[in-house]
């Protein structure tokens, strides 16, 4: 087997895995457990994940109740590091997927969550092109922050 790593990744993102949730767990990835997950229950393909090394200590983070097909599609977990937390979100929105709904969701979660010591980190697919031109781009700007 040929890697391009020297370590493995501490953490595995997916987004549009296609599994449905009794897939999931039949699913695994060496030295990796399943952290988050969501899955669709009526429409084909979409879904979001996160798998994390089996050493690492973590917290799921139940969002179930805030995703919607197409429009959200959120998972998340919560790592304690150097007395932060930090809130790792996979999330998914489809091209055809609301975006005001998206964005008025995402806003709820993170305010939710947020607190003086907490730390977001947000990966997936929200399906805007920033380069074109496009309105929704500026709408979307979140500030960028390194841990």
């Amino acid at each position: 087997m040929l890697s391009l790593l020297t370590e493995a990744p501490h953490l595995i993102y997916l987004t549009e895995h296609h599994l449905k949730n009794y897939k999931t767990n039949a699913t695994p990835i060496s030295n990796n457990k399943l952290g988050a997950k969501y899955c669709r229950k009526k429409l084909k393909t979409g879904g979001v994940c996160i798998y994390i090394q089996e050493t690492l200590k973590f917290t799921n983070i139940s969002l179930q109740k805030h995703c919607k097909e197409q429009d959200i599609e959120i998972t998340a977990l919560q790592l304690k590091l150097n007395k932060k937390n930090v809130i790792i979100f996979c999330v998914y929105r489809a091209p055809s997927g609301d975006f005001d709904y998206f964005l008025n969701k995402l806003d709820y979660i993170l305010n939710s969550l947020h607190t003086y010591n907490t730390e977001f980190i947000i990966c997936g697919d929200i399906n805007i092109n920033y380069l074109g031109t496009n309105n929704k781009k500026k709408t979307t700007r979140l500030p960028v922050r390194h841990l």
